[in-house]
């Protein structure tokens, strides 16, 4: 699980909107999935969305607040339907993800990076 880290943009909010109307952006854009996890830094917000009534559907989107752009962040782990609350946990904890969810600079460049269980996440060109 998890594994090279993939990024897309979803949702253009601007740098001037309020932290309220970004969240509304991206939870039509979600299709009102319920929001399970907030964790909001200086340059950052991150959000960890479920469709309601399917525990395995989760999915991250970080919200770059310089750029004020939603991004959707996936893995090339072949786990296509989606993420639990437990696998989203080992991220966020064992796979040290908030060093790059706090930092949307570093994974807006030209550089891979690989996240797995028990390490920082790791820069590849």
């Amino acid at each position: 699980m998890f594994g090279r880290m993939m990024v897309t943009p979803i949702a253009q909010v601007g740098t001037d909107a309020d932290l309220q109307t970004a969240i509304s952006s991206l939870l039509r854009a979600a299709e009102q999935a319920d929001i399970v996890r907030w964790i909001e830094f200086p340059n950052s917000v991150l959000l960890f969305l479920l469709v309601p009534g399917d525990p395995e559907s989760g999915a991250v989107y970080i919200l770059d607040r310089k750029a004020g752009a939603w991004y959707f962040v996936d893995f090339d782990d072949k786990q296509y339907g989606g993420y639990s609350v437990s696998q989203v946990e080992e991220l966020l904890k064992q796979c040290h993800f908030l060093d790059l969810a706090e930092r949307p600079g570093l994974w807006r460049g030209s550089l891979n990076w690989y996240v797995e269980a028990g390490k920082r996440p790791e820069a590849r060109v």
